[in-house]
């Protein structure tokens, strides 16, 4: 006997929060339901770029016309999903769709700008998730990820906007934000709590070991302030109809 994978799809905008999304969206998981229960796993899909078709930033470092010019002979590349082998994605994945019944229920929270891109991951995929935020405020967030961080791979300012205004503008709006549509939950302000509360409480129902009534509250017991389904069982209450009222029955 097996027990079916789920799996959640991340997409968004450069530096909107994907990754901090599903890093938080594990961190809710593993403090609700015991670890022996389910089984999480991050799959960032930038570990799915060839490296002939990988984008080295720290080449990019000064422009003077309206391309950034590395030599003569080679210019800044096109980003676009071609870069990405989601072939070997869902290859992978559906390797690991199943899992004996005596092992731990497997999630796979795939994060990547491209999640909702590919029509066959989407259709494997239990919940769709789109981070959004303006363009502001994602160019901001790169800026503090990759330039202010401390350590020898910081990039350099020019390189950032550069690679931004070259290319990861138009690929933005040209082939990222139409996957919005796709997405069965967007958080529109980037990485927050209550949306990843939000994303949690869509996995519940895909989990196997499960009661007729209510089975989430068999593991969210010890939860308090986080879960937003109501306490309370209506399957045990009983409405007055003149009173327009739901009395608990003990």
């Amino acid at each position: 006997m097996t027990q079916p994978a789920i799996i959640i799809l991340i997409g968004g905008g450069h530096a909107s929060g994907k990754k901090t999304t599903a890093k938080l969206l594990l961190k809710e998981i593993y403090s609700s339901i015991p670890k022996e229960k389910l089984s999480v796993e991050l799959i960032d899909l930038n570990s799915y770029t060839s490296d002939a078709a990988s984008v080295d930033l720290s080449k990019y470092s000064s422009s003077t016309s309206s391309a950034i010019v590395v030599n003569k002979d080679k210019h800044y590349p096109a980003l676009k999903p071609s870069r990405f082998n989601f072939d070997q994605v869902k290859s992978d994945l559906k390797a690991k769709l199943s899992t004996p019944n005596d092992q731990p229920q497997r999630v796979f929270l795939v994060h990547g700008l491209y999640a909702l891109y590919d029509k066959e991951m989407r259709d494997m995929a239990q919940l769709k998730v789109f981070i959004d935020s303006d363009a502001d405020s994602r160019l901001i967030r790169w800026i503090r990820r990759d330039v202010l961080k401390e350590g020898d791979d910081a990039l350099s300012l020019e390189c950032i906007i550069n690679t931004y205004l070259q290319g990861a503008r138009s690929e933005m709006s040209d082939y990222i934000f139409p996957t919005k549509e796709f997405a069965d939950v967007i958080m529109p302000r980037g990485a927050e709590a209550n949306s990843v509360s939000l994303i949690f409480d869509g996995i519940v129902p895909y989990l196997s070991d499960r009661n007729i009534s209510q089975p989430e509250r068999r593991y969210l017991l010890h939860v308090s302030g986080n879960y937003l389904r109501p306490e309370s069982d209506f399957f045990k209450e009983k409405f007055d109809a003149q009173k327009n009222k739901f009395y608990e029955l003990n």
